[in-house]
């Protein structure tokens, strides 16, 4: 990754958990692209997230660089490629792509002042906690390392999975809500705890 990309920590650190790996990821990847597309793709994630048109290598490495750095350099934080330990010695090189975990903010005067935390784990490696681990390791990185303490979690109001891994990582409902971010989608919201009980104050208004 570009050393002139303004990164508060360095973009080649990686996030361990006790069974996996929090990571960067890298548009100059094969691995790294192939894998967006495979997850991307899956029938499970249209299923919840709808298509991204990332559908090959090309398109993937071309999202990674423009979108997913974007967000890295204004924020700090973005889209992180989540891989799975064979062993707890394990190194990263070592380690198996499995998903991804998210923390999400736009500019402002549009955007949430919160970030969104959000997660999507291949099909055949879900029920298996690895979302509610990586997601917990994540918000506590950016807690200790970038200052970030508070955030939204959203999902669609028959998404239990994701409503049991926000409810799991320790996040408040706070009702349904239209979300003028996402088009005006209603979904449900969750927030961290000791977040406003006035969820304008974040930019959320009813």
């Amino acid at each position: 990754m570009s050393s002139s990309v303004p990164f508060t920590t360095s973009p080649t650190c990686s996030i361990p958990s006790e069974r996996l790996y929090i990571s960067y990821f890298s548009p100059d990847s094969p691995e790294n692209c192939a894998f967006l597309v495979k997850l991307w793709n899956t029938e499970e994630f249209i299923k919840t997230s709808g298509r991204t048109g990332i559908d090959t290598p090309e398109k993937a490495s071309n999202f990674l660089r423009n979108r997913v750095h974007a967000d890295y350099a204004r924020n700090n934080y973005g889209i992180f490629l989540v891989s799975l330990k064979p062993n707890e010695n394990a190194t990263l090189s070592e380690s198996t792509p499995i998903g991804t975990v998210s923390l999400m903010k736009g500019d402002s005067p549009d955007s949430y002042l919160a970030p969104d935390i959000g997660y999507a784990i291949l099909p055949e490696e879900t029920g298996k906690g690895y979302a509610t681990e990586a997601a917990v390791a994540l918000l506590e990185y950016a807690r200790k390392e970038l200052g970030v303490d508070s955030a939204f979690g959203f999902c669609a109001r028959e998404d239990r999975h994701s409503a049991r891994v926000l409810e799991k990582i320790g996040f408040e409902f706070r009702g349904e809500k239209k979300l003028k971010v996402f088009g005006g989608k209603e979904s449900s919201v969750y927030v961290l705890p000791g977040m406003s009980q006035d969820l304008s104050v974040y930019n959320l208004h009813d």
